[in-house]
């Protein structure tokens, strides 16, 4: 009554409110030229009119929703302090309006977390955030580290959600969260003063969704303005956005239903004069409009750091640069004295990872053994400087010479040897070598089961295609824990996976879930980009057929100046090496095919990269990536035309969703009896009603879909090709005598649902033409305690019978059951005489309106399981 209600009263105020079953109860208001939709889904509105034909609508449809009209001009922003914390405590909020289209961010401190050094709350509209940085009140001795460590948690009430896990507490961070981490952390750690060693953390959650856009660029400025308002020694304020690239139109900060039309999922990190971390995904995007993008979020980043500078100034703490000691003078300027030679030799061996690292090591320990008495108790200072010299040498080598430690030039790839095919019984593999980095890539190609689950705040969802990284200690030559990946690998994965995905076929062209491993069996630089190689090479041996190859590469660049900003003098270097990543300033991973780019991944240890230096690394990892693109055609010129033997086969067919009950049977009977009898791998059967069958024999495919199209056909209810359609014939009904009320029976299994038990008590015509006489025994009926799960309290009595008594008709003439009546041991009353005995006794009804039809529904087969 209540939702008849109130479907006529916005319908008579111009609304039309559609039902969605989510695992969000957020609402997106989306407005189109036939009138405004309220739905849990920012697609309602583009669906409807699809269903129609109706694609003008969809052209037209926005996602806009309701905000409080911002009195702040765009692009600037407001402070404001009032008393009203705790114990009449300061409060300072910031306002800052970015756009139109968008609530303002709005962050507070002074009122929540006030025993942290700095803490935040950022609200956007329905999402609110809380992030907190702390320290440790002393420095940690004896480490040359900055101790950094950052959490990231989407709680699932913030969508009015519960974990799904068995005691409903959300535990250890998922993928997507720590991935988040990953964001919040790079950008940061080389903005925070060198020589600070108070152990560090940042904590974040989100409090509050609305499902509308990503949290991720509102955790990481969130993040870094905690610890920006802290004592922690952060130098510039960092704030980040997201960018989306629609119908040839840069979008700041898109909405998660623009990003599904977007080419571009890009975000950018940075201060107010560079830009620090960048991390996304495009559909071979063209370079040039990556700079564009990259320009274009980079203006939006200073607005927000100008506000949050001004921020700092009312509420921010003073930094600590007190625990921060400086290195004794004159030590930089002996170690260069006492090591630039043997450095500058060390260099000019151009030997490998092995032989580099122990010259270096032995130099490594010299500088401490033959300076240590000049600078006593400095060991940790005379380490910092020797890493020094060792960077600033090798930035003059390349810059003089134009060569490098390994003796390649400044864009020279290193030796590439590629193979494919070299696991006989995997579907697709691959072993890619480039110089001293190595993966073993493989493939797997599976059913719709072997889809990888997510969970998260913005719902459940099904991967059709992930790509799994593994990193074991021996790749690099030592010993370790092996076990759970670790944040790198999770991140390493995603970037690889992130890469392949524009070119993977639709999925209503190749059905198949599909997993690619890379084992990394030997690393020196890039080992993420050469599982993009060799999981491109592992996909083409499996036959997969994808759109085009895709390869990838790691820049980096060498300063003389790691305190600084990049500026024309930078070096950028192709394909680093392990030695060159953890002395360069810049570890930028492209990837991508002929055309444009797929994934890229930029993290810097400068205090930033401007857009001229990013320019200069694009082109260079373009030449780069034509390269490897060209030496990986000689291996697989394209994917093999057909699929290994070992690949199961799959067949879909679609049928009506009414179809689906008769297809699984109670309690799964029936789909179970088909796998078995037709020797399939696994059957799959969707609410949608598709139904994909697995097989290795493919004859065995053609007779199951058959038998099931049969099977819906013999039910009346029809699918695609079952005998739907608005000519099916009238069902059959029962014909034969009636029940007796009160009377008990032993009735058959012939559905179970969460609402109650559907039995055949009396036999339908021995020759088939009719049906048995159905009855439904709610779950209220079906014990004399309460079920608080129906299908696994039948499940769990391992019976195909149950004992009923019939109770009469409901409301639509529909049999009531009930089981506990048996089980109260109720005497059976008398039977009624023949002239008493009515076919169709009226009784009270035992449930609602709106329930006894949807049972009603379920016996006449128009209820989808």
């Amino acid at each position: 009554a209540w939702w008849i209600l109130l479907t006529r009263a916005c319908e008579s105020n111009g609304f039309l409110i559609q039902p969605h079953h989510s695992l969000s109860s957020q609402s997106i208001l989306r407005r189109t030229t036939t009138g405004r939709t309220l739905s849990a889904e920012s697609d309602v509105a583009e669906d409807k009119a699809l269903a129609n034909g109706d694609t003008s609508t969809v052209e037209e449809a926005v996602t806009v929703p309701e905000f409080p009209e911002c009195d702040i001009p765009v692009g600037e922003f407001r402070i404001e302090t009032t008393q009203n914390g705790p114990a009449d405590g300061a409060v300072h909020t910031l306002t800052v309006n970015l756009s139109s289209d968008s609530p303002p961010l709005v962050f507070e401190t002074g009122k929540v977390g006030r025993q942290a050094a700095g803490a935040v709350v950022l609200t956007r509209g329905d999402t609110v955030l809380y992030s907190t940085a702390s320290r440790d009140d002393k420095p940690k001795e004896d480490i040359d580290f900055l101790p950094l460590s950052v959490e990231h948690q989407e709680r699932f009430s913030s969508v009015g959600m519960t974990s799904g896990s068995y005691n409903k507490r959300d535990g250890r961070p998922a993928e997507h969260e720590i991935l988040t981490c990953r964001l919040i952390d790079r950008p940061l750690r080389p903005l925070i003063s060198s020589g600070w060693r108070h152990e560090t953390q940042l904590l974040s959650w989100v409090l509050s969704y609305d499902g509308i856009r990503s949290c991720d660029p509102l955790a990481i400025t969130s993040s870094a303005t905690a610890l920006y308002l802290s004592d922690v020694p952060l130098v510039k304020p960092v704030a980040a956005v997201n960018v989306g690239y629609i119908n040839e139109t840069l979008v700041m900060n898109p909405t998660l239903a623009q990003m599904e039309e977007s080419t571009l999922h890009l975000t950018v990190a940075g201060t107010k004069d560079a830009i620090l971390m960048i991390e996304g995904a495009a559909d071979f995007l063209p370079e040039s409009t990556m700079i564009e993008a990259l320009k274009f979020g980079h203006d939006i980043i200073k607005t927000q750091c100008n506000a949050i500078e001004e921020f700092a100034k009312v509420a921010g703490k003073e930094k600590n640069f007190e625990t921060i000691v400086s290195p004794p003078e004159g030590l930089q300027d002996r170690v260069d004295e006492v090591f630039t030679e043997r450095i500058d030799s060390m260099y000019s061996l151009e030997t490998n990872k092995e032989g580099m690292g122990e010259v270096m090591s032995t130099l490594s320990s010299a500088v401490v053994t033959e300076l240590e008495e000049e600078f006593p108790d400095e060991k940790t200072a005379l380490k910092n400087a020797f890493k020094d010299l060792l960077c600033r040498r090798m930035f003059i080598k390349a810059k003089e010479t134009g060569k490098r430690c390994d003796g390649r030039a400044l864009t020279e790839i290193r030796r590439l040897d590629m193979e494919a095919g070299i696991l006989p019984r995997v579907h697709g593999s691959a072993l890619f070598t480039r110089g001293q980095t190595q993966c073993i890539a493989t493939a797997t190609l599976g059913d719709s089961g072997m889809k990888q689950m997510i969970e998260s705040i913005d719902g459940k969802r099904a991967k059709p295609f992930y790509l799994q990284y593994t990193f074991p200690p021996s790749c690099v030559g030592e010993t370790g824990r092996v076990g759970m990946p670790g944040r790198r690998e999770v991140g390493h994965g995603n970037l690889a996976e992130r890469a392949l995905v524009p070119a993977l076929p639709d999925e209503g062209d190749f059905p198949y879930a599909i997993r690619v491993e890379s084992l990394i069996t030997e690393s020196n630089g890039s080992s993420s980009m050469a599982s993009v190689c060799g999981g491109t090479l592992a996909l083409m041996d499996a036959g997969v057929p994808i759109k085009r190859p895709i390869a990838g590469v790691a820049m980096g660049m060498l300063l003389g100046d790691k305190d600084g900003v990049s500026d024309e003098n930078a070096v950028i270097l192709t394909d680093i090496l392990g030695t060159e990543d953890a002395l360069g300033t810049m570890d930028f991973k492209v990837a991508g095919d002929t055309e444009g780019i797929t994934t890229f991944q930029l993290d810097i240890k400068c205090e930033g990269l401007t857009l001229e230096t990013m320019s200069r690394a694009l082109e260079q990892a373009r030449e780069g990536r034509l390269h490897l693109l060209e030496q990986m055609s000689k291996v697989l010129p394209e994917p093999r035309s057909t699929l290994p033997s070992t690949v199961p086969k799959i067949k879909v067919i679609e049928v009506s969703p009414d179809s689906l009950g008769k297809i699984i049977g109670p309690g799964g009977k029936q789909i179970r009896a088909i796998i078995e009898d037709y020797n399939l791998v696994n059957m799959d059967v969707q609410d949608s009603g598709t139904v994909q069958f697995t097989s290795l024999e493919e004859d065995k495919l053609e007779k199951a879909a058959e038998f099931v199209m049969a099977l819906i056909s013999d039910s009346g209810r029809g699918g695609k090709g079952g005998g739907g359609g608005g000519n099916r014939a009238e069902r059959p009904k029962y014909a034969g005598p009636p029940p007796v009320i009160g009377k008990t029976y032993t009735g058959k299994i012939t559905g179970i649902h969460n609402f109650g038990v559907f039995l055949e008590i009396l036999p339908g015509a021995e020759d088939g033409s009719t049906p048995g006489l159905e009855g439904l025994c709610h779950v209220s009926e079906l014990h004399t305690d309460r079920v608080r799960n129906c299908e696994g309290f039948v499940k769990s009595m391992k019976t195909e019978e149950l004992k009923v008594r019939v109770l009469g008709y409901g409301n639509n003439d529909k049999l009531q059951l009930s089981r506990k009546s048996v089980l109260e041991n109720r005497e059976d009353p008398p039977p009624p005489k023949d002239d008493e005995v009515d076919e169709k006794p009226a009784e009270p009804a035992a449930m609602s309106q709106e329930e006894a039809d949807v049972i009603a529904a379920a016996i006449d087969g128009l209820l989808a399981d």
